[in-house]
C-alpha cells in the first residue's frame, strides 16, 4: 500500500497508541471519527487500504471529509452517518479492524454489545474510553471476543488506556483485573508506573471518603469495589 502526500495535522500520543495497534488490513473502520485524523494517518502509512470514516451526525462527519478532501485521499475513504457498528452496512467489504475511541465506556459498551453481529468473525477492534474501562472489558469479554493488548498513554497531562480485541473467548477475567487490567501491569515502563501511581492515590482517596461517611451513608458496594482495586494494583507496585 503506497502512502499519498498532503497536509495533514500531527497526531498526538493518544491518537498515535491507537494507530500503533490497528493491524495492517484491506479496510478498518473508524467509529466516531471526529475530525478524521486518525483514518487518514492510517491511509497514508500505508497500514489500511481504505477506511470507513462513521459518525452519528452529518455535521460531525464532515469535519472528516474535509481533512480526507484536503490530503487527497477521497479515492481510499469510505463516509457514513450511522450510530455504532450500523456503520459497518454501508460497505460491501469485510471490516479487518473497527476502531471506536473517543467514547465513554458506556457508550462503547452499548456499540459492542448492540453491533457485534455486524463484526466479521476475523476481524481486530482497537478501543479507547475515557471512562468506565470495566464495562469495555466486560462487553469485549461478553461478545466473544478478548483483550490481546492493554496500554497506556499520556496525552496533554492525561492518562488514556488503549486495547486492541481479537476474536476468540479466553479464560474470564476476575473481577479486580475487570476493574484494574489483566496485561497492563505485566510489563512496567515510565508511563505505566506513573498511572499506577496516579490510580493508587485516586482510590486510597476515594476509600478514605467512603470510610468517613455516616454508617447509613456508606455505600457498601462502592467501597468493596474500590477497596478490591486498591489490593489489586497495590500487588502490582510489588
Amino acid at each position: 500500500m503506497k502512502a499519498r502526500s498532503g497536509r495533514a495535522e500531527p497526531l498526538d500520543e493518544r491518537l498515535e497508541r491507537i494507530a500503533s495497534l490497528v493491524p495492517a488490513c484491506a479496510l478498518a473502520a473508524d467509529i466516531g471519527a471526529d475530525h478524521g485524523l486518525l483514518g487518514t494517518a492510517l491511509l497514508r502509512r500505508g497500514v489500511c487500504g481504505r477506511v470507513l470514516f462513521a459518525d452519528i451526525s452529518e455535521k460531525a462527519l464532515s469535519h472528516a471529509r474535509e481533512t480526507v478532501r484536503r490530503c487527497g485521499l477521497e479515492d481510499r475513504a469510505f463516509f457514513a452517518v450511522a450510530d455504532g457498528l450500523e456503520a459497518l452496512r454501508a460497505v460491501d467489504a469485510p471490516c479487518g479492524c473497527a476502531v471506536i475511541a473517543g467514547m465513554g465506556g458506556k457508550t462503547i459498551a452499548e456499540i459492542l454489545r448492540g453491533g457485534a453481529g455486524l463484526l466479521p468473525p476475523d476481524a481486530a477492534l482497537v478501543l479507547s474510553a475515557h471512562t468506565e474501562h470495566r464495562l469495555v472489558r466486560e462487553a469485549v469479554q461478553a461478545i466473544g471476543w478478548h483483550i490481546a493488548r492493554e496500554e497506556v498513554c499520556l496525552c496533554a497531562g492525561r492518562y488514556y488506556l488503549v486495547w486492541r480485541a481479537e476474536p476468540g473467548a479466553e479464560t474470564p477475567w476476575s473481577e479486580a483485573e475487570l476493574l484494574c487490567g489483566r496485561l497492563l501491569w505485566r510489563e512496567m515502563d515510565e508511563v505505566k508506573c506513573g498511572y499506577l501511581r496516579h490510580r493508587l492515590a485516586y482510590l486510597t482517596t476515594r476509600a478514605e471518603g467512603l470510610c468517613r461517611r455516616e454508617e447509613e451513608q456508606v455505600d457498601a458496594g462502592a467501597l468493596r469495589e474500590t477497596e478490591l482495586a486498591l489490593a489489586y494494583l497495590k500487588e502490582a507496585a510489588r
